[in-house]
């Protein structure tokens, strides 16, 4: 009989960390591995596409993270299960995760950590740590959420392994006509540079920020001028608007979109100066797009954006001090189409890094090093 390994969540929204997960699950049950889902709150819409591939999910409805009947009912379905590896995602799954596992005696306990700072309160962290060392390993989305994993939990590098994330590269790609194709869409001549944010327009992700830095550079740039695109939904969009009003149509505000990789070729440049990241997956699919990035140090931003011949990683913002985003952005405007396009190689192989192939044989690697053996 293969292993089970139960994969612990909040929920299915369609969220980064979920959309992957989706990717994932039957790429490592075609391995062998018996994959099953759990998650505390509801089941959110991304559920369908995980059951449509015949993996199972189940919903086990949590009060509070360390609800008594919450852990019993979890721990009873682990042992149904016959789980031979849990493995949990973010705080509000890792906690009660970790204890029903334990509970359930079940011989591996992964608990994942997606973002640098994870904890909102002092009690969380002391929660966190006094569980630590009761899982196998926390597993870390890159080098920088390691450092803090370590810190806050009181737990050695050798149990905070990184686990990068993958992106599909056969979906995120170069492509010309996508390219052409959206640029006709919004009206981009073709010597005029397209710069997108791929962000929640939330205040972590400084959206305010970069809209100022793209106002100076707008400012300077000759004909045609340069357009900002704003992909993603929040809070701060009435303001952003407001803010951008007398910009016209250089700042166009797209909302949610699910044609990525059609964005992604469309511009020119991405940009992400963010305050806070664990390790950006947009970052990775602009990448394997052939674009070059612009984006603040912090999270796993500079494991990906590496070197210069692949974009510019300027220090997060302080304050309203914009003028290290404002250099790099405008190097890379005055680059041009051209320019920004002859990168494009360089950008596509360091992005083979991050595919999503990688992150499932890491998986699989991560899993029978624990388990001690894997499917036959």
């Amino acid at each position: 009989m293969n292993p089970v390994v139960v994969r612990v969540i909040t929920w299915l929204p369609v969220g980064g960390i979920e959309r992957r997960l989706v990717s994932v699950l039957p790429r490592l049950r075609d391995l062998g591995w018996g994959m099953k889902v759990v998650c505390l709150r509801e089941e959110g819409p991304l559920a369908r596409q995980v059951r449509d591939q015949g993996i199972d999910v189940t919903v086990i409805p949590f009060g509070s993270r360390l609800s008594p009947r919450g852990i019993w009912r979890l721990k009873n379905h682990l042992r149904r299960a016959n789980a031979s590896i849990v493995h949990s995602h973010m705080y509000r799954s890792n906690v009660p995760a970790t204890i029903a596992a334990r509970f359930a005696r079940t011989p591996v306990v992964l608990a994942q950590v997606h973002n640098v700072d994870s904890w909102d309160t002092p009690r969380q962290v002391a929660t966190d740590r006094a569980l630590a060392p009761h899982r196998n390993a926390t597993l870390c989305v890159s080098r920088a959420v390691q450092r803090d994993v370590i810190e806050k939990l009181g737990i050695s590098e050798q149990r905070a392994p990184i686990l990068y994330n993958g992106i599909d590269t056969q979906v995120f790609q170069p492509d010309m006509a996508l390219r052409e194709e959206f640029r006709r869409g919004i009206g981009a001549a073709h010597d005029q540079v397209v710069i997108v944010i791929p962000a929640r327009l939330h205040m972590q992700k400084n959206p305010v920020g970069m809209l100022q830095a793209f106002r100076v550079i707008h400012a300077e740039s000759g004909f045609p001028k340069p357009i900002l695109l704003f992909v993603g939904e929040g809070k701060a969009e009435s303001q952003l608007r407001s803010m951008a009003s007398d910009l016209g149509e250089s700042v166009r505000f797209l909302g949610r979109r699910d044609d990525m990789p059609s964005v992604y070729n469309g511009a020119d440049v991405m940009l992400l100066s963010s305050l806070k990241e664990g390790f950006s997956n947009a970052i990775v699919e602009a990448l394997a797009c052939g674009k070059p990035v612009v984006a603040s140090d912090v999270g796993g931003n500079a494991e990906a954006v590496n070197s210069h011949a692949v974009g510019w990683i300027h220090p997060p913002m302080n304050g309203s001090d914009i003028e290290p985003l404002c250099v790099q952005l405008r190097e890379a405007v005055s680059k041009g189409v051209d320019g920004l396009g002859a990168m494009q190689a360089a950008c596509a192989e360091r992005a083979s890094h991050f595919s999503l192939d990688a992150l499932v044989e890491a998986t699989d690697q991560l899993y029978r090093k624990y388990l001690g053996f894997g499917p036959s």
